[in-house]
């Protein structure tokens, strides 16, 4: 991927909603809410110095936040660090 996102942006690979579990992690998610959030895998942060994510990481976000674009016949986001709820972990 030629795609470097700037500032406190981030470039998300979005993973299949259906292998998103309502309770991963502990975690019960509304029925209200659960059919808006997506899933995605961090593949590149901008250049901002308080970043908190690293590439690799497994998020969880609005399915309404950033721009989705296209690269190379894969379909990326670019999202603001902030619009980023969650990141998922094993711990």
């Amino acid at each position: 991927m030629n795609l470097k996102p700037l500032g406190n942006r981030a470039i998300i690979s979005l993973l299949d909603n259906g292998s998103f579990s309502s309770q991963q992690g502990g975690i019960i998610i509304p029925d209200t809410v659960k059919g808006n959030l997506s899933q995605g895998k961090v593949m590149a942060i901008g250049d901002c110095e308080k970043s908190v994510l690293h590439v690799g990481d497994l998020t969880l976000f609005s399915g309404n936040s950033g721009v989705a674009v296209k690269v190379n016949n894969e379909n990326y986001l670019i999202i603001d660090e902030q619009d980023i709820l969650a990141v998922i972990t094993d711990k």
